[in-house]
């Protein structure tokens, strides 16, 4: 396991920063390398062979996002550039056992890095399949002196120059700041070159999360290092602390085809989650956590050749089940369950030729109904029976002449209300009365110039938030403040 792996006088400069940290104490006497992990352990472990002078590891994050130490592509010591990589970097996820084709390889296409850390978001060429590698939770608490993390890495061992297994081992955290945390090694493990990036893991198996990443370490006992070094300490990165970053990072689309947003609660735990169909048509959601940060994409299916898509409890399971038109004008549920599968779909009628399609509770009696506007720009309803089925439309108004249409309890009355922008980009809002009926329109405020705006409870206080997407191809969210209105714009989890 590794702080570089490049033969450089990078080691020096590293151990030297470390010592003057102050972080690094003393090891326990003995120091390996580590026992091999089987191939399908810490499938989230990436090895990155950046151009032919350097290998590092790190964590996959996101379907397209790893995480690691952004010395790996610092030159010269200078800092690193955001964009794209100065030299080919080839990323390997999903297979302990670099010998074997299991996994998934990708090129690494885009670099993000932390200006008051060292850390970087390298962005891959294409998603990786869940099949392949699920993401690693990136923790949100605190490490503490005392606490035991698993480190994984594919660097040096103390008999192998470039293994080709996937090693982890034991650490004891000895010392925190808000920017690192000091480890010590257990009787069998040390950190060596090729190692830079490795995650420090909290938990096993899926209950995993990433603390932090590697940055430093002493060598002792790795090969090639002087015989007379001992020290197996190390110092690592926190990230439990900068998952609002990581998350935004990762949330991150291109302009030129950004991907659809829905919200919707997927698992039922009352926090909106966020559905969102990307430009290869990967239908995924991310699911929220009561504090505006959302967890990796979980990808749900490929080829989503779907419109109109919208997320609502339909059957009254307090899950999410999900509506959507196809090309011929078909409208289908799928409806939801606790595990987070999706049934087959199910036909509810044909001709389904309107825009802006919605969902809630509009009538007030527990069930979901369904709104959209017609060609001619009428508002149309159709009430939920609460089993997946609706009953005959019935007119709200004509002359609907907005987009963006959205639907919330905004004003905190229990009543679901009305928001939509107009064609000079005020978003105004109705508010609900409870019976399928509406206020007049008052203006939430002007230049709303951002699209896919969505509605959900996204930071667990009862009070409903808005998101939206800048120009930019950007996540915006507005906190609600339960009375109609809302916090200023931060980006989710910030």
């Amino acid at each position: 396991m590794s702080a570089q792996s490049s033969r450089t006088a990078w080691t020096t400069a590293l151990l030297a920063t470390a010592v003057g940290a102050g972080l690094l104490t003393a090891a326990p006497a003995t120091a390996l390398t580590g026992s091999d992990s089987a191939d399908g352990s810490y499938a989230f472990t990436a090895k990155l062979n950046i151009g032919d002078r350097t290998a590092c590891s790190g964590a996959l994050v996101d379907a397209q996002w790893v995480i690691t130490a952004a010395t790996c592509f610092s030159d010269g010591g200078k800092p690193v550039p955001a964009g794209k990589p100065t030299v080919k970097t080839t990323v390997t996820v999903g297979r302990a056992d670099l010998t074997q084709a299991t996994g998934n390889v990708q090129e690494a296409v885009e670099l993000v890095p932390r200006p008051d850390r060292d850390v970087v978001m390298v962005k891959l060429a294409q998603r990786v399949p869940e099949s392949a590698a699920k993401p690693v939770k990136v923790a949100t608490k605190a490490p503490v002196e005392g606490e035991q993390l698993q480190v994984a890495g594919f660097g040096r061992t103390k008999t192998e120059w470039v293994p080709n297994k996937l090693h982890a081992s034991a650490f004891t955290v000895a010392s925190t700041d808000p920017a690192s945390i000091g480890l010590n090694g257990s009787e069998n493990a040390v950190i060596c070159q090729g190692d830079a990036g490795a995650p420090a893991l909290r938990g096993t198996g899926d209950s995993a999360e990433l603390v932090a990443l590697n940055i430093r370490s002493w060598q002792g006992g790795c090969l090639g290092t002087d015989e007379n070094e001992k020290r197996t300490s190390a110092l690592d990165a926190r990230l439990d602390n900068l998952a609002p970053w990581v998350s935004t990072v990762a949330f991150r689309d291109a302009a030129a085809a950004p991907a659809v947003t829905v919200a919707g609660d997927d698992n039922g735990d009352g926090v909106a989650d966020l559905y969102t169909i990307a430009g290869d048509k990967t239908l995924s959601v991310r699911s929220g956590a009561r504090n505006g940060l959302f967890g990796a994409a979980r990808q749900l299916t490929g080829g989503w050749g779907f419109t109109q898509t919208t997320a609502g409890d339909f059957t009254g399971d307090r899950l999410a089940d999900l509506v959507a038109t196809n090309a011929s004008g078909d409208l289908f549920l799928w409806t939801g369950n606790s595990s987070g599968i999706y049934s087959a779909s199910k036909k509810l009628t044909d001709g389904w030729n309107f825009t802006q399609t919605i969902a809630g509770d509009f009538t007030g009696d527990g069930k979901v109904d369904l709104m959209a506007r017609t060609a001619g720009g009428d508002l149309r309803m159709w009430s939920g029976n609460g089993n997946g089925t609706f009953g005959a439309p019935r007119q709200i108004t004509g002359g609907w002449d907005f987009t963006q249409t959205i639907a919330g309890d905004f004003t905190g009355d229990g009543k679901v209300d009305l928001m939509a922008r107009t064609a000079g980009g005020d978003l105004r809002m109705w508010a609900g009365n409870g019976n399928g009926t509406f206020g007049s329109a008052r203006t939430v405020t002007g230049g709303w110039n951002f699209t896919q705006t969505v509605a959900g409870d996204f930071t667990g206080d009862g009070k409903v938030d808005l998101m939206a997407r800048t120009t930019g191809g950007e996540l915006r969210m507005w906190a609600g403040n339960g009375n109609g209105t809302f916090g200023s714009a931060t980006a989710p989890g910030q």
